[in-house]
């Protein structure tokens, strides 16, 4: 309900069902569950721009998804941390959190939570104006999400592609 309501803009109630969820979690002492609770209202803080308290409970988040041993979430979560990051001005802290991110999904075989990665590794190179090095990560982003059929993904790919083109002055190929 928490998801729903923070697509919907309404963070007051996403925020209240995502505690409501922690408090039930912690009752019952699912680590995994409270990871999640926990990451999703950093989420939520990340949007409303509370940048420190998004770090905070990002943080706290994957100290407990590296705890249980889920690779997936903590990937995600260090993906997350680095958006935050971005979103705060340190380009390197983010490509470092990007790139551990990278690796983790990597490992684990998640080709999605990969070609996010790689896109927002692309992001950074791009902002840098390495536009040979920002080409390449979009172009492998591309290419995983096409193969697999993610066509929202694919979209955002192209348009940086296009963007990079555009910055170039390549408007025939933007």
């Amino acid at each position: 309900i928490g998801i729903i309501y923070k697509q919907q803009g309404d963070f007051p109630k996403a925020l209240e069902y995502y505690q409501s969820s922690l408090k039930i979690n912690e009752e019952i002492g699912d680590k995994k569950g409270i990871a999640y609770a926990i990451g999703n209202i950093g989420f939520v803080c990340k949007i409303q721009g509370n940048y420190p308290k998004a770090l905070e409970y990002c943080k706290k988040a994957l100290t407990i998804s590296q705890e249980i041993g889920d690779k997936k979430a903590s990937a995600s979560t260090i993906n997350n941390i680095g958006i935050i990051y971005k979103q705060q001005g340190d380009d390197s802290k983010a490509l470092e959190y990007y790139q551990r991110s990278l690796k983790i999904q990597e490992e684990i075989g998640n080709i999605e939570g990969s070609a996010i990665s790689i896109c927002n590794i692309g992001i950074i190179y791009h902002d840098q104006g390495d536009y040979s090095k920002a080409l390449e990560y979009y172009q492998r982003s591309l290419k995983i999400e096409e193969e697999i059929g993610n066509l929202e993904g694919s979209a955002v790919s192209i348009a940086n592609i296009g963007s990079i083109y555009q910055d170039q002055g390549d408007y025939s190929k933007a």
